[in-house]
């Protein structure tokens, strides 16, 4: 790994409040999961594993986390075997996910969770823990609550709340991070062998599905195409990892490429402009309906190049293709005056 001089020590401290940012609004749409101890553990055993693909030592990377080699090793094995405890289906973890779900297991069971009922089966958990945490879950509208004192009574309130991972999660991730195997499938959407199987058939059935076999004779899996509809609802967390993914890479490319500068000939990278303007002005119009213009001119262009993927004989030799990632957003901030 060759370095270079840069400011990118500085940089990586200002991006890691807003990395802090994105994750905690991201977690607060989903109380239950907020599991930012497994965050933590998994950014540090995936940073590790980038530093090693890129010739780092271990030496290195323990001299940078204050370890001996042998302190370093120790922690990145206790952080494996934590990824593999986290990986897949898994029950609720923290108290949060427990204390709701003993309210629901007793509602199923025809029972009435009252403080004391609920006191009693986690007591272990001091009083002001618990009393905190079924606060919470009654300000977020997770559960409901009657009556005051240790008789109180809480129910869960019923509304939709997410079902795991979805079919467009998975061909998003078989599209971006594709080939790869059934195993890994399961694993990065959190479900059984069973549910990634039935992702992998979708995909075949939507005719994306290509298949190769891996070094270890296992089949490996990639969907050469996908596509969330503006209006999907279902598929709005897997758009929103496509274009955080896509940005990052981006990013992560230009870097490595050394191209520390921007040019009108660039073939990667992007730009960010801003812009005050009164509401009132035409420019104001102008340049709101940035957004809606350029998602109907790259919705054309997919288009185009579906229908001439068609039109490929399969029987003529196979032409070098290159995949282009085109990511672009805005938002506005009001009363800037």
């Amino acid at each position: 790994m060759t370095l270079r001089p840069s400011n990118f020590a500085r940089l990586v401290e200002q991006l890691v409040p807003l990395v802090a940012e994105l994750f905690a609004t991201l977690a607060a749409r989903d109380p239950l999961r907020m599991r930012f101890a497994d965050i933590a553990n998994k950014t540090l055993l995936d940073m590790v594993m980038t530093l090693e693909s890129q010739g780092m030592s271990q030496e290195a990377m323990a001299a940078s986390l204050g370890l001996t080699i042998g302190g370093f090793r120790n922690r990145m094995k206790r952080l494996r075997e934590m990824d593999d405890e986290t990986a897949g289906p898994a029950g609720p973890r923290t108290l949060l996910e427990r204390v709701f779900s003993e309210v629901g297991n007793r509602e199923t069971a025809g029972k009435v969770a009252t403080y004391m009922a609920l006191r009693d089966r986690f007591n272990g958990v001091k009083d002001d823990s618990l009393g905190g945490v079924l606060h919470f879950l009654v300000t977020t509208g997770l559960l409901s609550v009657t009556g005051r004192g240790p008789k109180r009574e809480y129910r869960v309130v019923p509304h939709n709340r997410p079902s795991g991972p979805r079919y467009t999660d998975a061909v998003v991730l078989l599209y971006r991070e594709g080939p790869i195997s059934l195993a890994d499938l399961a694993t990065r959407l959190e479900v059984t062998h069973e549910q990634a199987q039935r992702f992998v058939d979708r995909v075949r059935s939507a005719g994306y599905l290509e298949e190769c076999v891996g070094a270890d004779g296992a089949p490996r899996y990639r969907s050469n195409d996908y596509h969330v509809p503006i209006d999907d609802k279902e598929g709005f967390e897997a758009a929103l990892y496509d274009h955080l993914s896509s940005v990052v890479r981006a990013v992560t490319k230009k870097v490595r490429l050394g191209r520390l500068r921007a040019s009108m000939n660039d073939l990667v990278g992007g730009s960010t402009f801003s812009f005050e303007i009164e509401p009132d002005d035409p420019l104001y119009a102008e340049v709101t309906a940035f957004l809606g213009e350029t998602r109907s001119k790259l919705d054309g262009w997919l288009q185009r190049s579906r229908a001439l993927a068609a039109s490929r004989d399969p029987a003529a030799p196979k032409r070098p293709r290159h995949r282009i990632t085109v990511y672009f957003g805005q938002t506005i901030d009001e009363d800037r005056g």
